[in-house]
């Protein structure tokens, strides 16, 4: 009787807690997703740009709401270049913190407005069905929660000599 109790204690204490080690996999999955994804558009034959002045004067024009696609006729097609290279940026600094676990909390943060950015250009939300961006934008809101740059990561070590700091 008492090994049955002590059995149904354990079964629902692990039930209540996820090791931690488990989020290093979303981490690294995020980070490797945005190192592909960039390498693409850095080792191309033509700027990155013109592809996405294509996708988004075709396709965002056509699925965008409203507000979100007014920002793009406003803000972004007028500046494409910059906004090619900034996308560009984010998702090199995003790959990067995610994939060795540096300023972990940095590059979820970025991550999630990148795939915020992209659903949106898409005119999906949060609940479509058919969103797997919102599926990899709250992978990497797990990651700044769980802070999943502590496991197997540099933020260890931040960790350790600026207990304070957020960002890791």
């Amino acid at each position: 009787m008492a090994v049955a109790n002590l059995d149904n204690k354990r079964c629902a204490q692990s039930l209540h807690y996820v090791p931690r080690w488990l989020l290093v996999i979303l981490r690294v999955h995020l980070g490797v997703i945005f190192l592909i994804t960039v390498s693409g558009k850095i080792f191309r034959a033509s700027p990155f740009s013109e592809e996405m002045v294509s996708y988004l004067q075709g396709y965002s024009m056509r699925n965008a709401s409203s507000p979100y696609r007014e920002f793009i006729q406003q803000f972004v097609l007028p500046h494409s270049s910059l906004f090619s290279y900034l996308v560009m940026t984010g998702e090199v600094v995003a790959g990067i913190c995610l994939l060795l676990g540096l300023c972990t909390r940095v590059g979820a943060t970025v991550a999630m407005f990148l795939f915020l950015n992209f659903m949106l250009s898409k005119g999906r939300l949060f609940w479509s069905p058919d969103s797997e961006d919102a599926a990899v934008f709250f992978s990497a809101l797990v990651v700044l929660i769980g802070a999943a740059g502590r496991v197997w990561g540099l933020d260890t070590y931040l960790v350790r000599r600026w207990p304070r700091g957020f960002i890791w």
